[in-house]
């Protein structure tokens, strides 16, 4: 439901900025990108073509297998066990994009305190996730996925983080959705209509085959 591979890498692409600033270049070859819950591996192929080492972690053997015949490097098993075998202060960046919905608040904690120990200082660690002020996303779109579990908000997120050890943690809002609006010198009617139909439309719906 997030998209083609094609979609999800121009989305990520605008991450690249930080992968020039944060990831030094490493003389002997070493990792100095882990990605948690890879997936299809495309933020993985999108940091080969611009020559970053980086690796990835996921328990889906599919996928797994899938980006291995990419020739990406991927480890199968549990991201957060992999992270804890990780040598303390060996990597610049640890990515996890729209993985920590799928957690419970501890495993979330466990995930942030194992990325801390294996980054450098002045390492990063860079999550994405659902936004549930969206009132679409936080209503209907986060439960397409029936692995999700509970929408985080922003001050949540960035507030776990912070206690988790991390500094100059910033909340970027990403992705918006097309609007259905029309434009602001149009009429302020439809503006009303669309969202008496959004906040207080059908509170149920029916499927008759």
């Amino acid at each position: 439901f997030r998209g083609t591979a094609e979609q999800i890498t121009l989305k990520l692409e605008g991450y690249l900025t930080d992968v020039r600033r944060l990831v030094a270049h490493s003389p002997d070859d070493s990792v100095r990108v882990l990605d948690i819950g890879c997936g299809r591996g495309e933020w993985l192929t999108l940091l080969q073509r611009i020559g970053v080492r980086a690796a990835g972690v996921d328990s889906h053997t599919a996928f797994v297998d899938a980006g291995r015949a990419q020739g990406l490097d991927i480890v199968e098993g549990d991201g957060v066990n992999h992270l804890r075998s990780m040598p303390a202060n060996s990597l610049d960046l640890v990515t996890a994009f729209h993985l920590i919905e799928h957690l419970d608040i501890d495993s979330v904690l466990t995930l942030m305190a194992a990325a801390h120990d294996a980054l450098r200082p002045g390492g990063c660690l860079l999550l994405e996730t659902p936004n549930p002020t969206n009132l679409q996303m936080a209503a209907c779109d986060f439960y397409n996925d029936p692995t999700h579990r509970t929408p985080l908000p922003p001050a949540l997120t960035a507030f776990l983080v912070s206690a988790s050890g991390f500094a100059d943690v910033e909340v970027r809002h990403l992705h918006p959705a097309e609007s259905p609006l029309a434009p602001p010198d149009r009429h302020r009617a439809l503006v009303e209509e669309v969202v008496e139909r959004v906040l207080f439309g059908p509170q149920d719906y029916a499927v008759v085959a």
